[in-house]
């Protein structure tokens, strides 16, 4: 009976540990970016996924947000201008936010697609230089939304790229290829 109740107590104790080191990982003006609503950090991070693109508006009103939530928990501002620092804080932020929920679709779902897998992807690699076109990748990996306004644009254009770029019959995408194409679309690092 003792060994039972000092297993718990140890336990409990270890995940307390544990915990608090989580905690102490983490700067203390993430608590409220974590909890935070909104989609400008998942489109800062797919930005920088897709060409490197701290210079993105998704990015721009990140750095501001992170700025303000310092600012409001009275912690030194960190410096941003180090591209290194900033991707590691917007990496931290999508861990902590997501954690392992992340959506990706790796097969396209067509036959048109499938068959012009190539020249589809090179369409969409081309086109996700847009701020628009990469938040709708992060609707699609966080949100699991390919449904969304950025989404309808995304289509829209490479839909448009692609109607001008191929031979008639256009090569058309539709929604449901929309992930497996903007994912492989992203550069391989």
């Amino acid at each position: 009976m003792k060994s039972g109740l000092l297993i718990i107590a140890l336990s409990a104790l270890l995940a307390t540990a544990l915990n608090a080191a989580e905690d102490e990982a983490l700067p203390p003006y993430f608590a409220p970016l974590i909890a935070g609503q909104g989609g400008e950090i998942e489109a800062c991070h797919t930005a920088i996924l897709a060409r490197d693109g701290l210079d993105s508006p998704a990015c721009s009103s990140t750095r501001w947000l992170i700025l303000f939530t310092q600012k409001k928990a009275k912690v030194a501002a960190r410096d941003y201008h180090d591209k290194t620092g900033f991707k590691e804080i917007i990496s931290k932020l999508i861990q902590a936010r997501n954690g392992g929920r992340v959506s990706m679709r790796s097969s396209a779902q067509t036959q048109q697609i499938i068959d012009n897998f190539r020249t589809v992807v090179g369409v969409a690699r081309s086109e996700l230089k847009d701020d628009k076109v990469s938040h709708c990748l992060a609707d699609i990996r966080y949100n699991n939304d390919p449904s969304s306004l950025y989404c309808d644009y995304a289509l829209a254009v490479i839909n448009l790229t692609l109607s001008a770029l191929t031979e008639t019959p256009a090569i058309r995408m539709r929604r449901e290829d929309l992930a497996a194409v903007l994912e492989q679309a992203l550069p391989v690092r």
